[in-house]
């Protein structure tokens, strides 16, 4: 899967966007000096900047190193060519392995009641209702796992994070949504009704871009749905905290915290490891 404020929401917004930009660059490099067309399948590695690439014609995954690519001055595959070296910046004819995942958890499941009673204060009748936790249930979030192999080199995912952003992909779109929720939930302790509400913003904003390239203003109607603020004002936060200006950051997990019920501190941590990756 190319594309997990949100666990998911906010990495697709901006996380490692230039990564992704490299990578979809190349793409069309390749496709346009092969003729044949190219599907990325996994798009961030443990090992560097590698991305793996699918020949849609010929079935053949290989591994590209995106350090010897610049989309800025380059755009054919005979430029990267020049540069890279066979067998390390380009590794061809990869294995492709699967290996099943046990995982899930478990989710309370509640009961909701309506209890109407006379009360003499007001003198008339009142409405109340109510949830009661009637007990738990296992969702199951066990999926296959796919990795490549080839030349000495193992192409797996970067990170929990990025290996949670496979498991999204592998489970059907309500299961999806459960699980995002839930890490939502327990990792930055969100509510329940918020992170569910988070959860099917990020699913909502994946099947977008999985059409076409969001805009600047549809990634800010995401942004201000998630955090309060717009990715201008995210990424001029970011970028002044990186220069040693902190009050701009300070301000957005601010808000961010207020729109998710949340702390500045939980959500700043979500930030640093967003920004992490």
């Amino acid at each position: 899967m190319q594309k997990i404020l949100v666990l998911a929401l906010m990495s697709f917004l901006f996380i490692a966007c230039g990564h992704k930009k490299d990578a979809q660059s190349f793409e069309r490099a390749l496709e346009g000096s092969t003729g044949q067309g190219y599907t990325i399948v996994k798009l961030n590695t443990e090992t560097g900047r590698y991305v793996v690439y699918k020949n849609d014609v010929t079935g053949e995954y290989m591994a590209v190193n995106m350090e010897r690519w610049n989309r800025e001055t380059m755009t054919t595959l005979d430029q990267f060519l020049a540069v890279a070296v066979e067998g390390v910046d380009i590794v061809r004819n990869l294995a492709q392995n699967r290996e099943w995942v046990n995982s899930g958890y478990w989710e309370a499941i509640y009961t909701t009641y309506t209890d109407t009673y006379y009360d003499e204060y007001c003198g008339c009748y009142v409405t109340e209702t109510y949830q009661v936790h009637t007990g738990d249930r296992w969702v199951d979030t066990s999926h296959w796992y796919t990795f490549y192999t080839g030349g000495g080199f193992r192409f797996d995912n970067t990170s929990s994070q990025s290996k949670d952003l496979e498991t999204i992909a592998a489970l059907k779109e309500e299961v999806a949504e459960k699980f995002m929720a839930h890490k939502l939930k327990s990792e930055f302790s969100l509510s329940s009704n918020r992170a569910a509400e988070l959860a099917a913003l990020a699913s909502r904003y994946q099947k977008l871009e999985n059409t076409r390239e969001l805009t600047s203003s549809e990634k800010d109607k995401f942004a201000l749905s998630a955090l309060g603020v717009s990715m201008n004002q995210v990424e001029a936060a970011l970028k002044a905290k990186a220069e040693g200006n902190t009050k701009t950051y300070a301000d957005l997990l601010a808000t961010a915290s207020k729109v998710n019920n949340t702390t500045p501190e939980q959500i700043g941590r979500f930030f640093e490891t967003m920004i992490a990756e």
